[in-house]
Order: C-alpha cells, then structure tokens, then sequence
C-alpha cells in the first residue's frame, strides 16, 4: 500500500520494520564477528611471541648450566663466554616475553566498534519511542502524518 507521491505510508513502513531490525542484527553480528576475529589473530601473533621467547630460554637455560660445568673445569674464559652467551638470550627471551605480552592485553577479543554501533541503535530507538509519545496532532491539525 503505497501512496501517490511515491513515498510509503505509516503501514507499509510499520510492516517494513521487522525484516529491518533483523538486517541490522545481522549485520551487527557479521562485524562483531569480523572484529573478534582481528583481534584473537593479534593475540595468536603474541602468544607465538611468548613461545619463541619459551624456545630462548630453553636455550639460556643450557647454556647457564654449560656455565656452571665450565666454571668449575676450566679456569674464565669458557664459562666467562657461556655466561655472555646466556645474558645474550635471556635479554633476547625477555623482549620477546614483553612484545608478547604488550600484543595479548592490546588484541584482547572485544568488539567495542560493534558495541558502541548497537548502543547508538538503541539510543535512536529510544529517541523514536521519546518522540512518539511527544505532541499527538488533533484532527485538523497539520502534522506529518501519511
């Protein structure tokens, strides 16, 4: 039912509101889908971060332990050496530990984008209910009214 003038009248755009609500939650979903999928990708990215950082200090680990043979054989140089070796990659794990753990807290899976859009739809929701309930025209009152 529509009228002359090409717009739609209060009926058609009643009957209309269903499936645009439901286009909407759907849309919101897709984006709060793609969002959480952006940022669990930036928390994998720390997590391989914190396992390499993991792979290091497997290896400082060694290498404080090849110290502390050496140190008890050998007179400084090798053990002096294992040591510098050892500072080397716990400085290396350290770095990494810390990048992983800047990314994990920064890609903390929650779609504010999306929230923040569905909280503007139900303020303009609120703001069409606030409206309704304002001024009713009485008969032979000009309004907007189709």
């Amino acid at each position: 039912m529509s009228r002359r003038d090409g717009q739609a009248g209060t009926f058609e755009l009643l009957a209309r509101l269903p499936q645009q609500l439901l286009a909407l939650a759907k849309a919101e979903y897709q984006n709060a889908k793609r969002e959480i999928a952006a940022k669990a990708k930036r928390a994998g990215i720390g997590l391989l971060a914190i396992v390499v950082a993991l792979f290091f200090l497997f290896f400082a680990i060694a290498c404080l332990v090849a110290a502390a043979v050496a140190g008890i054989a050998v007179v400084w140089p090798v053990w002096l050496s294992a040591l510098v070796v050892a500072a080397g990659l716990l400085l290396l794990a350290a770095a990494a530990i810390m990048a992983g753990i800047a990314l994990i807290k920064r890609g903390i899976p929650v779609p504010e984008e999306t929230i923040d859009r569905v909280e503007e739809d139900l303020g303009a929701f609120a703001d069409v209910r606030f409206n309704a309930s304002a001024h009713m025209p009485q008969a032979g009152e000009k309004g907007n009214w189709r």
